[in-house]
């Protein structure tokens, strides 16, 4: 899988942006990096960290050892922020409902995302 190193960080940033949105919880978390280990040849030490991570959220850098870069424009974390509403989730710090989940309806390449990077999560929109 690419995307979990230092230098291309796109996938890391896109699941740490579903966990900080709610979109996903510690266990889906622990559950996507169990995933990565049984299907990659290789892949980064801290995933097998986030195999077993259960710190309170904002520590989840220091297991990862740096911070992922990618650029989300904002309707893509409203979006993000949508799947966490579809999913009955508790937003904090997000936007209504209603924008999000029309971000989301316009930004279906971010639920594309989601349900490759989590397939064992089903998402009906």
């Amino acid at each position: 899988m690419n995307g979990l190193t230092r230098e291309n960080s796109s996938t890391i940033a896109f699941v740490v942006n579903c966990y900080f949105s709610d979109a996903i919880n510690t266990e889906e978390l622990q559950q996507w990096a169990f995933m990565v280990m049984e299907s990659a040849e290789s892949y980064p030490d801290y995933i097998a960290e986030l195999s077993n991570f259960d710190a309170p959220r904002f520590h989840i850098y220091n297991s990862i050892g740096f911070s992922p870069g990618r650029s989300f424009t904002k309707q893509e974390d409203e979006a993000i922020f949508g799947i966490a509403y579809i999913r009955n989730r508790e937003v904090f710090d997000g936007p209504s409902r209603r924008r999000a989940l029309n971000s989301l309806h316009d930004n279906h390449a971010i639920l594309t995302e989601f349900r490759n990077y989590f397939p064992f999560i089903q998402v009906q929109v």
